[in-house]
């Protein structure tokens, strides 16, 4: 069995579950794809131009499992973020470039001359797999740059602007929208106590259990250092408080690690209004933190909806 062969049923085989997928490990991927398949053509052109044997990932009939990004692809396509339409279409088109480039190749070192046509052939097939990844690339570095880090929500730097389409998506269609303040109670004990680390940690997994709870329509934004801002289409405030009672609860059933075999448990506070006609983006936002004020003032870890009274 040649050796590219033995590395094809090495990768195939014993696969551990993947950590899921940040945008910026696709954001790597990518940029690693378009630089890995330079390299890769400029070794494909030394074989037929020089008249040298290509190498076994070049001819193998698995040739597109044996690059980097071959492999990522097989290893991670069902993740949510890869399991889209955008990124079937790559993996088909990179796919059929290595096919095509494996048929070529197996004969181009040989033959005194390849058809022009399907040396053209194999080009446009690479050039519409680069295309592809540029474009894929560009996209989730967009998004990247709008996502905290920390804790994979959301920014403040199109928050306003997301809030005012959906405020007015709300008055086209007639469907309540809300927006719900949150905020991590205690955090600055947390931060004194186990240090800015375990802080650290606390606002990870906090946000992560955010994000797993919303719906894909749902949007989360980091508003400040412990106080995040969803914004919930297409529910009423009842429905709002009913979710956001249940993720409340979940915060405080969980066990955060905070290292040395330790953990802590915390909570959250949070504020709901309405995202309506009679108020702005800033006004529904002021109505909301207003609302988690009063949660915290009623003794914190519940949940409030605005009324004129709270106002």
């Amino acid at each position: 069995m040649a050796a590219s062969e033995q590395r094809y049923g090495q990768m195939r085989g014993g696969k551990e579950p993947p950590e899921p997928l940040t945008q910026e490990d696709i954001v790597r991927q990518l940029d690693a794809a378009i630089l890995e398949h330079l390299d890769w053509m400029l070794r494909w052109n030394r074989s037929a131009v020089c008249k040298v044997q290509p190498a076994g990932d070049i001819t193998s009939e698995h040739a597109h499992f044996l690059c980097g990004f071959g492999n990522w692809y097989d290893l991670h396509q069902h993740d949510p973020l890869v399991a889209q339409p955008a990124f079937e279409a790559l993996a088909l088109a990179h796919r059929d470039l290595h096919r095509n480039a494996a048929w070529l190749a197996a004969r181009a070192w040989k033959d005194a001359k390849i058809p022009v046509e399907e040396y053209d052939v194999l080009v446009e097939k690479v050039t519409r797999f680069t295309d592809l990844a540029r474009k894929l690339l560009k996209a989730f570095q967009k998004v990247a740059s709008d996502l905290d880090p920390l804790t994979g929500a959301h920014t403040r730097q199109t928050m306003t602007r997301e809030l005012m389409r959906e405020r007015e998506r709300s008055l086209r269609s007639g469907k309540p929208c809300m927006v719900a303040m949150g905020d991590l109670d205690h955090f600055k004990k947390v931060n004194d106590t186990y240090g800015h680390q375990a802080g650290d940690m606390v606002l990870r997994l906090v946000a992560a259990a955010f994000l797993e709870a919303l719906r894909p329509y749902d949007r989360l934004y980091r508003y400040g250092g412990e106080e995040f801002l969803f914004c919930l289409p297409d529910v009423s405030a009842e429905a709002a408080r009913q979710a956001l009672e249940r993720l409340r609860r979940r915060i405080e059933e969980m066990q955060v690690p905070i290292g040395g075999g330790r953990t802590i448990h915390v909570t959250c506070s949070f504020g709901i209004a309405a995202l309506s006609g009679d108020s702005s983006v800033k006004t529904a936002m002021q109505r909301a933190d207003a609302a988690l004020y009063a949660a915290k003032e009623a003794g914190r870890n519940r949940v409030t909806i605005w009324t004129p009274e709270i106002g």
